[in-house]
């Protein structure tokens, strides 16, 4: 009787340890504390997972159903949080642009990133965290294939360029605190395609983490301004599931391109790529060295088709049925 009253208290200790854990990941407060727990959002999912199966191995059950509940709710939250299209949308007749970006401070093998970019063959390149021995290199080795660049030279994290096949048809820098952020316009097949390239400090700190809402406010206001389809790219050091980011996407009405979660080892990915609502992402990847290390994001993407109703069909339909 002892035995099975010790059996069944540890099961409930568990649960609502179980329960506790996942309430945090998932409904967590606006702290660092909470902020820092979503960067390990996915290894928890799993660790619940193996929970569950562990469980049923020592006839826990109420553990299990626990544990598989919690595994399932964050498996959740992270899809909603991703791109929901599960299928990526069917090449149109509309303009479309490809894109890759980099931060060239994870780039350890210059080779195999020029080599990369040359397979890639995008339409337009960012680079961040540019420095002016960086700025030299990517004006020697580019100057070919991408003639058309902005650089904005600096000796912290705020350098970056954008490097373009077509000419710019207006390129912007607008600032946030001392921190530069570009905006460029391109013409793609008579249609103009806006691109937005930010970087974004870290939330380490209570100072930080409202620097960073700001910033990320007046980045959201710009798309909003902008009259043409937008592309928003850059590291934004927080995971795609952070509350600032989910913010940020609600306010600025963009759409983010990852469709699902990716983990380079320990560390998930904090550089990302958003799009409005008139465009579609037509491809997504990541970009690693031969290491494996991860050194950047490439993405594919087309003006949605606009479809025009032919009214007098639909008269013809209405008629009809009545």
């Amino acid at each position: 009787m002892k035995h099975k009253r010790v059996h069944i208290v540890s099961q409930y200790i568990i649960s609502t340890a179980v329960l506790l854990i996942v309430g945090w990941a998932v409904f967590f407060p606006e702290n660092i504390l909470g902020i820092q727990i979503l960067d390990y959002n996915v290894h928890l999912m799993i660790g619940m997972f193996l929970i569950g199966f562990g469980a049923l191995t020592i006839n826990y059950t109420k553990v299990m159903v626990t544990s598989l509940g919690a595994c399932m709710l964050l498996c959740i939250f992270l899809k909603n949080e991703s791109n929901e299209a599960m299928i990526m949308p069917i090449a149109n007749t509309e303009a479309k642009i490809s894109v890759a970006h980099f931060n060239v401070s994870n780039v350890q093998d210059l080779d195999h990133l020029i080599k990369t970019i040359d397979d890639l063959d995008v339409d337009l390149l960012s680079f961040q965290e540019l420095t002016p021995d960086w700025n030299y290199i990517l004006q020697e080795k580019l100057k070919t294939q991408y003639p058309y660049n902005m650089s904005i030279v600096r000796i912290d994290p705020y350098g970056m360029a954008m490097y373009s096949k077509e000419n710019f048809v207006s390129i912007d820098t607008f600032m946030f605190d001392n921190k530069p952020n570009l905006q460029a316009e391109l013409l793609i097949d008579s249609k103009k395609i806006s691109v937005f390239g930010s970087y974004v400090v870290p939330e380490i700190t209570k100072a930080s983490t409202v620097q960073t809402k700001e910033h990320l406010d007046l980045i959201s206001y710009k798309i909003r301004d902008t009259q043409s389809p937008v592309i928003a790219l850059g590291d934004y050091n927080m995971v795609y599931w952070a509350n600032a980011i989910s913010r940020f996407r609600a306010k600025a009405q963009v759409i983010h391109s990852r469709r699902d979660v990716y983990e380079d080892g320990l560390k998930p990915p904090y550089d990302h790529i958003f799009f409005t609502t008139d465009m579609e992402c037509t491809k997504f990847e990541n970009i690693n060295d031969p290491k494996e290390k991860h050194i950047g994001i490439l993405g594919a993407y087309q003006i949605k088709t606009k479809y025009i109703i032919d009214k007098s069909l639909s008269t013809t339909l209405s008629s009809l049925s009545i």
